[in-house]
């Protein structure tokens, strides 16, 4: 190729695509976190989320909660 603006900038928007790797770190409990995945989708639908501590049972609770909340699970009988 002939070394010009356009396939320098191409050339290293390539590398940056390939090599730029960030890390985020939040909490999972409160408001900031659901506010900030609300208002930038691809926090979570285009990254990988590690989790290195334990979750509060709260949260937990809540997560499973929403989760749950429209899936059948039968009486109480049943369960």
């Amino acid at each position: 190729k002939v070394v010009d603006r356009k396939n320098c900038w191409d050339y290293f928007i390539g590398r940056i695509r390939k090599n730029l790797h960030v890390c985020l770190c939040f909490s999972p409990v409160g408001d900031g976190f659901r506010s900030r995945a609300m208002r930038f989708p691809a926090l979570v639908n285009c990254t990988v989320i590690d989790i290195f501590q334990p979750w509060p049972k709260d949260a937990l609770y809540k997560v499973a909660q929403k989760i749950l909340r429209p899936v059948e699970l039968g009486t109480d009988k049943e369960r």
